[in-house]
């Protein structure tokens, strides 16, 4: 397999009050294309962080991103064309953790689901952007009448299940899933994982997925990273991070989960 996204020694700092904080500290990595990578921590471990620089959404202190061999860090440094943005956004998409912050609630889901392809002038006309739509509807299991509902008229697995057609509407090869199910209940859980797993062997894409949640992690992931204070501390394929945890923290993860 290729490499489709690498990290090297990544940086990022914030100024507070009390000084700079650093988020995310010298941190390395290369997700294959098409794996899913998965990535464990506890929260502020810079997890959240780390999932906005490497899809453009913030700007690394210091360190390089690469997607498919180009520095996306500098896509969102002022005069750099947009054409290139919009060219990684088409590419590389981001699934939120709470679907109702990230959904617009002045619109209703056909326009969210297929604000994308307007942007990205997929499609020749609206009737041939509205198909394109109902077809994601259908891919993640919505019904048809959810198209005409506002966000606030659906359940938290609707709502989560329309972030994430609104993200696949343009075909990416590279999803960051950023603690996409913690706010939702086990079993609505579940069937966003069954979901995520279909989608991902039939659009043929690459995950990075992040949570908190080590069995999650484990349920999703064929190699996993485990990142402790703004670092990756340990990396491994899922059942060798399971039998043969090294890292304090890892083991510490492993006894909590009962894994």
């Amino acid at each position: 397999m290729s490499t489709i996204l690498e990290c090297s020694d990544l940086v990022k700092d914030f100024s507070s009050k009390n000084g700079i904080v650093r988020a995310v500290d010298g941190l390395s990595l290369k997700i294959q294309k098409g794996e899913v990578y998965g990535l464990v921590g506890e929260s502020g471990s810079g997890k959240s962080t780390l999932a906005n620089m490497i899809t453009a959404l913030l700007s690394p202190s210091s360190g390089k991103i690469l997607f498919e061999n180009q520095d996306i860090s500098r896509f969102i440094k002022a005069g750099f064309p947009r054409k290139d943005l919009l060219d990684f956004r088409k590419k590389a998409q981001i699934i939120f953790q709470d679907p109702y912050e990230s959904l617009n609630p002045r619109h209703k889901i056909a326009t969210i689901i297929g604000e994308g392809l307007k942007i990205h002038k997929i499609g020749a006309d609206a009737e041939e952007r509205r198909r394109l739509v109902n077809e994601m509807r259908t891919l993640v299991a919505l019904p048809p009448d959810v198209l005409d509902k506002y966000p606030s008229e659906l359940s938290g697995g609707q709502r989560q299940r329309v972030a994430i057609a609104a993200s696949m509407i343009l075909r990416p090869e590279f999803v960051v899933c950023d603690e996409c199910v913690s706010s939702l209940d086990v079993l609505i859980q579940a069937q966003i994982l069954k979901l995520l797993k279909e989608m991902h062997k039939s659009l043929k894409l690459t995950y990075f997925f992040i949570s908190h949640n080590l069995k999650v992690v484990v349920y999703m992931a064929d190699r996993i990273g485990v990142m402790y204070k703004g670092k990756i501390v340990e990396e491994k394929s899922t059942e060798d991070l399971l039998n043969n945890p090294e890292h304090p923290y890892t083991k510490k993860l492993l006894a909590a989960a009962d894994l």
